[in-house]
């Protein structure tokens, strides 16, 4: 009975292996293709939308809320200024065209950056449907940290392309954001990042975000 429930463990893991080699290999292939949302979703919607501008860079931070009483996953995501999408082009990172994950009635923010400069003119963000709802969402925790942000694994799925986001905020409003990319987080580990904020800190509370990619 031990060699039947060691195989059969063993199987699963490969399974999950396979399964994770695949969802990376689909999500590499599809940040080749331009995107455009132009229709918004109905899993999720959007609370606010804010632009921060920089000399050569700039940063969009768009507030999404989870509709639905399911985790979601790789929402794709179109934002820009007036009518002129930035990020949909393709050859850019996934989740840079896409929300990693929201927890079931769950609120996240995300950030798009660019070292283009942003023109002037209204931001706007149109969110899609969720591609998959992969169950209950891994906990990736994120604080900060003196080089950076300190960004740890306590469970048994490793994470891979980890998008971790930089938020500050003064008075209720966004004055500063970042975002940086974990190419890799092993299962119970910890990994200092660093981090480059758009916008004027000035001593206010950075809040550190970090969505899981791999589910199982």
């Amino acid at each position: 009975m031990a060699l039947v429930a060691l195989a059969l463990t063993g199987c699963a893991t490969t399974q999950h292996t396979n399964e994770r080699y695949k969802l990376r290999a689909d999500r590499t292939l599809a940040s080749r293709k331009p995107l455009r949302v132009t229709a918004p979703g109905t899993d999720a919607g959007i609370s606010r939308v804010t632009v921060l501008r920089g000399a050569r860079s700039g940063a969009i931070v768009v507030e999404l809320r989870n509709r639905s009483d399911r985790s979601l996953s790789d929402l794709p995501i179109t934002v820009g200024v007036g009518r002129k999408p930035l990020n949909a082009r393709g050859g850019l990172n996934f989740f840079q065209t896409h929300v990693a994950s929201i927890a079931p009635r769950g609120t996240v923010a995300w950030v798009f950056t660019t070292r283009r400069r942003i023109p002037s003119g209204r931001p706007f963000a149109v969110v899609g449907n969720a591609a998959r709802s992969p169950g209950a969402l891994p906990r990736i925790t994120a604080r900060p940290a003196a080089k950076g942000a300190l960004v740890s694994n306590a469970t048994d799925v490793p994470q891979y392309g980890l998008p971790v986001y930089a938020l500050v905020r003064r008075g209720g409003r966004y004055v500063a954001a970042g975002r940086t990319t974990l190419q890799e987080l092993g299962t119970g580990s910890s990994v200092t990042v660093p981090l480059r904020l758009i916008g004027a800190r000035h001593g206010a509370t950075l809040e550190l975000e970090a969505l899981p990619t791999i589910f199982k």
